[in-house]
């Protein structure tokens, strides 16, 4: 067996072995093909003398084992073997201890120096972690650089010590964080005993248990990350790695039935798990519980959800930045109010002690609910003003949910139908999810229920007359009437509708805002700054602009991102200032970088503070062209207002 000459004290190398340099070769030579001593130098990142030392002492081991390596001139080396059955023996046994796959390319590096800083109580000397991996220096430090980088994100340094070497320095708090975004997925991490997916399957079973004798509701998405957090929180406190939190603060901001709710996980977590924990990690998971569960938990009798004065004010404000920045006024719209606050309480504790929430739906809902997004990111301004740092695109989806879900319900009315539906994402998504099946199928339904994947077992489909199930994820268990898989983005294809083929024949409005003399190409510009003095000064050729009004679109632009990728910039004022309604458009020679992402395309966007019933109109069609890369590409190639006008009426360039 190829053992390591030293033992590691890491958590990522639990036991007596991990592989060795020798055992690293020895995979290379596991194909029995011939390869040459520079082709193993460059693989393992060693000089080609040191490779042919490792091949000797590497021969005196195999040897005994029904195995040689043979060299031959202008061919290389190779492993032969003359006894399969000994030599088979050895590397099941070698394969039994070596549990961890070596790091072979950058990325793998990254991802095992990660884990294994992260996991470390001491200093370790670069030559030393250089020898772990069995790279060079240089290549060494080359990798270090991104694993900087990630630890930066989550608000962690790599602290350096002359004489020491190297340590990650911040809070353990962090360091998990970190863990839960980067590592946890991986087998090989934080499995030791070869029990991790066991004791992730037990831990899941508890939290269930407890969700639904609580009746608390929570995303699939949410639910595997607060179940690896219960993983972490378990193993970390366990190799003295527990997590500093102030137990008051927690009760202040998590309800005292999450409070409870938690503590029955710990302590029924503690033993099937044959652990224990303190009471600092018990306050860490409610943390997670307050910060992930959603608002929908706390609509069912006896628990009440609060809305503090600060959370109403921060959503008041939020609709205040949409009426300003788009005269769209959803001042009086209690729902989507209270749908924002309902969102706001979990979010405030994710946003305090920043948790992330992944959305696994953000690519689709920038693409098919683009004004929405925009609109939401705006919103968002009073957020990142609040809480002093930028709202992640993730939590920005979320709100865009809430506000497609008001931008479709605005002056419409929709009757329903009797079914289930069942979505990945959460309550916000689900709504909307509800919304577009009524809207599609709306004579076909009385009424829609919504449900979450592990609640289908306890559903009265009898007292409620279900149908049919439509679910945007796999349905493992047993269900007494049929499920459909669906999209949870209906393509238009398969709902057009009539209202819809009047709509689209309809877009002549759209002149109103786009004038072929504000459609500029050619622009030379090296910054942003100079690139919209440019498009303000040819505005002002043929719109009176009221003073103030580019310093208005540059303070807009330190408030909040309007670069949302696509090569496309939307920069507007921050409030309402023209009494005419515009828009120039401006395309550079050359993209520039306008603060998040490269830029080519501007829309300079003026709205008018009169009261218009298109401008929802508007905003839908020309936000749905700012996220269409094809179409963006196809007026790159023809620069002409035509194009421009065919593309925003969603029509197509032969």
């Amino acid at each position: 067996m190829i053992k390591s000459d030293k033992a590691k004290d890491d958590g990522y190398h639990q036991g007596d072995t991990m592989y060795s340099k020798l055992s690293v070769l020895f995979k290379e030579l596991m194909d029995e093909e011939y390869h040459t001593a520079r082709e193993l130098a460059a693989r393992l990142n060693v000089s080609e003398k040191t490779v042919r030392v490792r091949l000797k002492e590497l021969n005196d081991i195999v040897i005994s084992h029904g195995a040689m390596i043979a060299s031959k001139s202008n061919m290389g080396y190779r492993l032969t073997v003359d006894d399969y059955d000994c030599f088979n023996q050895f590397t099941l046994s070698d394969n039994k201890e070596n549990k961890v796959s070596r790091p072979t390319t950058s990325n793998e590096r990254i991802t095992f120096i990660l884990a294994f800083l992260l996991n470390r109580h001491s200093y370790i000397k670069l030559d030393d972690l250089c020898e772990q991996c069995y790279v060079s220096r240089n290549t060494m430090t080359a990798d270090l650089k991104k694993v900087e980088y990630i630890l930066h994100i989550h608000n962690l340094v790599l602290e350096r010590r002359p004489n020491y070497g190297i340590i990650i320095d911040g809070s353990e708090f962090n360091k998990r964080v970190c863990i839960a975004n980067n590592l946890i997925k991986r087998d090989d991490f934080m499995n030791s005993d070869g029990k991790k997916e066991e004791k992730l399957k037990a831990i899941g079973n508890i939290v269930l248990s407890v969700l639904h004798k609580n009746e608390y509701r929570i995303s699939e998405v949410s639910l595997e990350n607060l179940i690896s957090h219960i993983f972490i929180a378990s193993y970390r406190s366990k190799h003295e790695q527990s997590v500093d939190i102030d137990g008051n603060r927690i009760v202040q901001l998590v309800k005292p039935d999450v409070l409870e709710a938690t503590k029955e996980i710990v302590l029924r977590t503690q033993k099937e798990l044959q652990t224990l924990m303190p009471e600092s990690e018990q306050f860490y998971i409610a943390l997670h519980m307050g910060a992930k569960l959603s608002s929908g938990s706390y609509n069912h009798p006896g628990v009440n959800i609060v809305i503090s004065r600060k959370i109403d004010e921060l959503t008041w404000r939020m609709l205040e930045i949409v009426h300003k920045s788009f005269n769209i006024d959803f001042m009086d719209n209690l729902e989507l109010r209270m749908s924002l606050n309902q969102h706001m309480v979990p979010l405030d504790i994710r946003m305090q002690y920043g948790i992330p929430l992944s959305n696994p739906l953000l690519h689709e809902i920038k693409k098919e609910y683009a004004f929405a997004y925009t609109m939401a990111a705006t919103a968002c301004i009073a957020l990142s003003e609040h809480y002093v740092t930028n709202i992640p695109e993730d939590e920005i989806a979320y709100f865009a949910i809430l506000f497609e879900l008001a931008l479709e319900k605005k002056d419409k009315k929709i009757d329903k139908k009797n079914i289930i539906v069942v979505c990945v994402s959460g309550k916000g998504t689900t709504q909307l999810f509800m919304y577009k099946y009524k809207q599609a199928f709306g004579k076909y339904i009385e009424n829609i229920y919504e449900c979450t994947a592990w609640e289908l077992n306890s559903f009265d489909f009898a007292g409620h007359n279900i149908e049919y199930i439509f679910t945007t994820i796999p349905i493992n268990i047993d269900v007494p009437v049929p499920v459909f898989e669906v999209n949870l983005f209906l393509e238009n294809k398969d709902i057009i509708t009539c209202s819809e083929i009047f709509e689209a024949s309809s877009n002549a409005f759209l002149h109103r805002y786009y004038l072929p003399e504000l459609f500029l190409t050619d622009i030379v510009a090296e910054n942003k700054e100079e690139a919209l003095r440019l498009l303000c000064q040819h505005t002002e050729k043929y719109f009176p602009l009221p003073d103030g009004f580019l310093d208005a679109v540059m303070k807009r632009e330190v408030l909040g991102q309007t670069d949302f990728g696509n090569l496309i910039a939307i920069p507007h004022p921050f409030q309402v200032m023209t009494r005419e309604s515009f828009v120039t458009v401006g395309i550079l020679q050359q993209p520039i970088w306008w603060g998040h992402n490269e830029v080519q395309v501007i829309f300079l966007i003026s709205i008018s503070s009169e009261e218009d019933t298109e401008i929802g109109r508007f905003y839908q069609l020309t936000t749905k062209l700012l996220f269409d890369s094809e179409a963006l590409q196809q007026l790159l190639k023809e620069q002409r207002f035509e194009v421009l006008m065919t593309l925003l009426k969603g029509g197509v360039i032969s």
